[in-house]
C-alpha cells in the first residue's frame, strides 16, 4: 500500500519517536508499505515519521544496500567529510549542499529482529546519516549553515507521451515524483485503444491503464501531424517538458517547440547506436554484451537529438528483450529524474551526437520470427539463441512443422500448435526428423 508522505512542517515532527519493542506482523506490514512507497517515489531512503509513523525505523534501497534499520544507533563517525547536494521527500522543491562525514558505523535490528552492525562509506554513509537525522526530527536543511546553498524551485510541469509497458514504467516514476511534490504530470498522451488477442477485444494501452489508475488526464489522438486541437491544448498547459517514452510516432516541430525547456525522449540504447523503433531487440539479436538508456532532446528527425545523459547496463546470456526492457525502463526512470532536475536548473549541457557512428534498428514484423527449421539462420546455434531471446515474447521465433506452427521458446523449450511447451530434447525424442538444435 502506498503511504502518504508527511512534509517537514507537519506536527508529527514535534514528537519524540519510540523504539520498537517487538517486531510484530504490523511492523513488518509497515516496512513492506514503506518499501512500496519508496519504490514509487524513486527515493533511496525513507524514515517511518515521513509516512506518519511515530517509530525509530528507516529503510534504505540503494545499490547493494536494501535493508530495514530498526532502533538504529550511530556509534562512529569518520573524520573526513565531503559536501554534496541533497534533497528530501519531505522537503519538496528544494536542494542544498550538505557537509557530512564520509564514513559511519551503525548498530540496528533487521526486519527479523537480528542484531547487526554495519560500517558504511561514501554515498551509503550519506544516506544513512540523512535518514538517521529524521529520527530526531532533523532535516538536511538544518545541517546547512550557509542558507545561500539552498535553492528552491516550483514543481516541474510535464506532459507525458507513451504507449506500451516501457512507457508505463517511466510514467509511474513521474507520478511518484508528483506525490512528493517535485513534478506535476499535466497530461498523458497515448495511442488509441486497439484490438488485441484472438477475440479482437479493444484494449487500452498500458500507459492509459496506468494513467486511469492514477486519475491523470489522458488524450488519445488518432493523428498528430496537423492536429490543431492538440497543439492548442498543449499551448494552454505551457509545460516545462514534454517527456516521450516509446510512443511510436514522430512528433512534428509545432509540438516539439511548445514545452519551455524542451521535449525529451527516453531511448533504450546508447545513442547514436541503434536509433529507431527496436533497439532492445536488435541489441539482443546482435549478441551485444551491453546496452543502455539515453535521454536526449528531440528534433524532427529519428533519434538524432542532442544527448543530455546516458547510462549503461550489462546484457546477460539469459536476457530476453522483455526482461531487458524491464531493466532498461527502471534504469531510464532513475536517469530521467536526475536529468530533469539538472537540466531544469541549467546544470546540464546537451552534447551533439556523432552521426558517423550511428546504426539503426527496424520495425519488427511477425514474419521476422519465421525460420525454415531445415535451413536455420546463419551463425549457427548461437545466432538462433539470440534470435529466440530477442523476439520473445513478440513476434516470437516460429517455424512450420508438419502443417502446424512450432514455437521456439527461451530456455530450450518448444511448443507445437495446440500443445503445452516441452523441453526440446523431449520433443525431438518423439519427432525423430526434427534435427534443429540450439
Amino acid at each position: 500500500m502506498i503511504l502518504p508522505l508527511t512534509k517537514h512542517t507537519e506536527s508529527i515532527w514535534k514528537h519524540k519517536f519510540s523504539n520498537i519493542p517487538k517486531i510484530t506482523p504490523e511492523i513488518k506490514k509497515i516496512v513492506a508499505d514503506m518499501k512500496e512507497t519508496l519504490e514509487l517515489t524513486s527515493g533511496v531512503g525513507l524514515a517511518a515519521p515521513q509516512v506518519g509513523k511515530n517509530l525509530r525505523l528507516f529503510i534504505i534501497n540503494y545499490g547493494s544496500l536494501k535493508e530495514a534499520f530498526i532502533n538504529p544507533r550511530l556509534i562512529r563517525y569518520g573524520k573526513e567529510t565531503d559536501e554534496q547536494e541533497e534533497g528530501c521527500l519531505s522537503v519538496p522543491g528544494a536542494r542544498g549542499l550538505v557537509n557530512r562525514p564520509t564514513q559511519v558505523e551503525i548498530e540496528y535490528l533487521d526486519i527479523n529482529g537480528k542484531k547487526k552492525k554495519a560500517a558504511l562509506k561514501g554515498y551509503y554513509a550519506r544516506i544513512i546519516q540523512h535518514e538517521y537525522d529524521h529520527l530526531s526530527s532533523t532535516f538536511y536543511i538544518n545541517r546547512i549553515l550557509d542558507k545561500s546553498k539552498i535553492y528552491t524551485y516550483n514543481p516541474i510541469k510535464i506532459v507525458f507521451v507513451g504507449t506500451p509497458k516501457f512507457g508505463a514504467v517511466i510514467l509511474k516514476t513521474l507520478y511518484g515524483q508528483q506525490l512528493v511534490g517535485e513534478h506535476t504530470v499535466q497530461l498523458v498522451i497515448t495511442a488509441p485503444d486497439k484490438p488485441s488477442g484472438r477475440g479482437g477485444r479493444t484494449l487500452p494501452s498500458e500507459v492509459k491503464q496506468l494513467a486511469n489508475n492514477f486519475k491523470l488526464p489522458v488524450l488519445e489522438p488518432a493523428t498528430i501531424k496537423g492536429n490543431k486541437e492538440l497543439v492548442l491544448k498543449l499551448q494552454s498547459l505551457s509545460p516545462d517538458f514534454l517527456v516521450v517514452a516509446s510512443y511510436g510516432k514522430i512528433l512534428p516541430r509545432e509540438i516539439l517547440d511548445i514545452p519551455k525547456k524542451g521535449a525529451l525522449n527516453v531511448h533504450p540504447s546508447l545513442l547514436p547506436k541503434y536509433r529507431g523503433p527496436s533497439p532492445i531487440q536488435t541489441a539482443v539479436l546482435n549478441g551485444e554484451k551491453s546496452t543502455g538508456v539515453t535521454i536526449m532532446k528531440m528534433n524532427e528527425k529519428m533519434d538524432e537529438g542532442d544527448i543530455l545523459s546516458s547510462a549503461r547496463v550489462r546484457i546477460t546470456s539469459k536476457d530476453t528483450s522483455e526482461v531487458l526492457s524491464g531493466r532498461l525502463a527502471k534504469l531510464g526512470s532513475n536517469l530521467l529524474l536526475r536529468t530533469l532536475h539538472l537540466y531544469f536548473n541549467n546544470k546540464l549541457k546537451p552534447r551533439v551526437q556523432n552521426s558517423r557512428l550511428a546504426t539503426y534498428s527496424k520495425i519488427i514484423t511477425k514474419e521476422d520470427g519465421l525460420i525454415d527449421w531445415r535451413n536455420p539462420p546463419t551463425g549457427g546455434p548461437e545466432n538462433l539463441k539470440n534470435m529466440i531471446r530477442a523476439y520473445h515474447p513478440w513476434p516470437g521465433v516460429w517455424t512450420r512443422y508438419n502443417g502446424k506452427i512450432l514455437k521456439l521458446l527461451p530456455e530450450g523449450k518448444v511448443q507445437l500448435e495446440g500443445k503445452e511447451p516441452v523441453e526440446l530434447k523431449q520433443f525431438k525424442s518423439g519427432h525423430k526428423d526434427f534435427t534443429l538444435t540450439w
